[in-house]
């Protein structure tokens, strides 16, 4: 073989090999990124899901948790004017004050089950997000 043809041979081993790299660092950074985004993700939409007597238990805190319990319902306040909504959610152990800025659910009375989302504040008032009410008509035995 010349001279010349050995050179292109070695060339065009050399590009093969050069895009075979570049298949695998591409492969490799897009791996990295999916994986990033994955566990970014994971902890910014967990939320601890926690009993009144829970968070009774652990106290005011600034994360993000979901409380249960029933609704007591001479504790029910609706000012319309502010959209605030105040109730207490209560179980065997006790009851803590929930405070919500927002339209109130449509199913909201006493002895209906809550999850409420947000902050238990320093205050001692858990400061809501979002409620959520469950309907006990759906799960009643005919």
């Amino acid at each position: 073989m010349t001279e010349l043809g050995l050179a292109s041979q070695a060339q065009a081993q050399g590009r093969r090999m050069g895009g075979r790299m570049r298949f695998i660092i591409g492969g490799a950074i897009i791996i990295v990124v999916i994986a990033w985004l994955i566990l970014s993700n994971i902890g910014g939409s967990s939320t601890y899901y926690l009993t009144v007597e829970e968070l009774l238990a652990e106290g005011p805190s600034n994360r993000l948790v979901r409380g249960t319990g029933f609704i007591v319902g001479q504790s029910i306040e609706w000012d319309p004017q502010q959209m605030v909504l105040r109730f207490e959610i209560a179980d065997e152990s006790g009851s803590l004050p929930v405070l919500y800025k927002g339209p109130p659910p449509d199913l909201l009375e006493e002895g209906t089950q809550a999850v409420v989302e947000g902050r238990y504040a320093s205050s001692g008032v858990f400061e809501a997000t979002a409620v959520l009410l469950k309907c006990p008509s759906k799960y009643a035995e005919e």
